[in-house]
Order: C-alpha cells, then sequence, then structure tokens
C-alpha cells in the first residue's frame, strides 16, 4: 500500500510540473549516457544472521559496482535508465569431524531501472532531479565448503552421495521501486558528471536454487537500502 502511494504521489508530482506554464520545454534539452559507478548497501542483516546459524562467513561492508545507463532531458522532464552491479565475498576456516572445510560466500548483485523525473533546480551548469527509477535486480549466493582445491576430472561428473567438494547457488530475482536525488555538471555541452543518492525499496521477490528449483521456507529478508552512485555522460546538453 505505501508502495502505491509512494509512486502514485510521485507521478502526480510530475505531472503538475509539468501542466505548469512556467515549465518551458526548451528550459533544458540534451541527450547522451556513459559509466555509472556505485557504493551499493543493500541490508545484509538478516541474511548474514541466516550465514551464522550455519556456521558460515558473513558479507561485510558495501558492495562496489559499475555499470551504465542514459537519459534524455526535455524542458524539466527526464526519461532514461541504467543498469549497475558488482560482488563481494568472504571466506572462513571451519572444523567438522576432524576434517577442515573452506567456507566461502560470494554475493553478486545486480540492479536495472527505468527511470522518469523533473529537473527542480536549474543553471546553466549545474542541476538538482529527483528521479524514480522502475525495475528490479537480482541478488545471487555461491556457496561453497571445500576441504582442497583442486578435484580429478573423474570426480567432477559423477553426483555422488557424501561429497566433499560442493558448490551451491540460490538466486534472489526483484521487483523494485528507487526514488533518487541527483545533482549534475555540465561541462561544454558535451560532458556531464553528476552524483546521486539513491533509496531501493524491494515490491516483490522470487528465491530459486541452481537456476532451477523454486526455493521454500525461506524466512522473511529484507534487502532494501541506501547507494550512493557518480559516473560520466557524454552527448548534448543545452
Amino acid at each position: 500500500m505505501f508502495t502505491k502511494r509512494f509512486l502514485m504521489l510521485f507521478i502526480l508530482f510530475i505531472l503538475s510540473e509539468v501542466a505548469s506554464p512556467q515549465w518551458g520545454l526548451l528550459r533544458r534539452i540534451g541527450a547522451g549516457g556513459g559509466i555509472h559507478f556505485g557504493i551499493l548497501n543493500p541490508s545484509l542483516n538478516d541474511l548474514n544472521n541466516e550465514f551464522k546459524k550455519f556456521d558460515l562467513p558473513v558479507i561485510d561492508g558495501p558492495i562496489f559496482g559499475f555499470g551504465g545507463g542514459g537519459n534524455l532531458s526535455l524542458g524539466g522532464l527526464r526519461l532514461g535508465g541504467f543498469g549497475i552491479g558488482g560482488l563481494n565475498e568472504n571466506e572462513s576456516i571451519r572444523t567438522l569431524y576432524g576434517t577442515n572445510y573452506n567456507s566461502k560466500i560470494r554475493l553478486e548483485y545486480s540492479l536495472g531501472f527505468g527511470t522518469i523525473g523533473y529537473e527542480v533546480y536549474h543553471s546553466k551548469k549545474f542541476s538538482t532531479n529527483l528521479d524514480l527509477g522502475i525495475g528490479g535486480g537480482s541478488l545471487n549466493i555461491f556457496l561453497s565448503d571445500r576441504t582442497s582445491n583442486s578435484n580429478s576430472w573423474d570426480e567432477s561428473l559423477p553426483v555422488q552421495a557424501g561429497t566433499t567438494n560442493i558448490t551451491r547457488k540460490l538466486s534472489y530475482s526483484f521487483f523494485s521501486l528507487q526514488p533518487s536525488i541527483n545533482f549534475e555538471y555540465i561541462y561544454g555541452n558535451f560532458l556531464k558528471l553528476f552524483i546521486s543518492g539513491d533509496y531501493m525499496f524491494i515490491v516483490s521477490g522470487k528465491w530459486s536454487k541452481d537456476d532451477e528449483l523454486t526455493l521454500t521456507n525461506v524466512p522473511k529478508m529484507n534487502f532494501n537500502g541506501f547507494s550512493l552512485r557518480f559516473g560520466i555522460y557524454t552527448g548534448l546538453f543545452f
């Protein structure tokens, strides 16, 4: 309910600004694209608590991401999109029945959004914008438990009971909304630098295992969180 109300209020704000006689179609016009860098901070507290239950390493710190995107500006209205992703990992040694296991967690995180927004402040070189990203992403968790760093080919193909070298993949795909505030600097009408503060909240999602199996009885976990993006666009900006 909160998500629907937020989305409706944001769209109403955009429409009211567009309808305003002060909007001015030629106030700002431009199009371009380029690269994004990001410090992505989905909440991992619930997930790490699950890892701790099974004596697995936890994921510490943010995820450093890389991606790209672009947008089109017509007056105060902004349309565009971007994608960004990164990974983080950790490992630990645990002993079970006298055998040392090297347990490793790798988390791959990716996002993709179409964006609609409005330029709330503009000057010749600077602008401040409010955007709403509509899209989603995925969170892939790779779990490996190894007693050695090598395997023979003959051991790799058969599926055997009691194997000591295993890797599992758990995936969470989701639909989400991401409001953002970003600040842009235009240099010479051909280059644009930006920094953006985002907050992503997940509307719905689904878990799977090894890309095929539906994962059931998954405890409730919250992956919402703040992110910081910055990047460079090239194009035509007036």
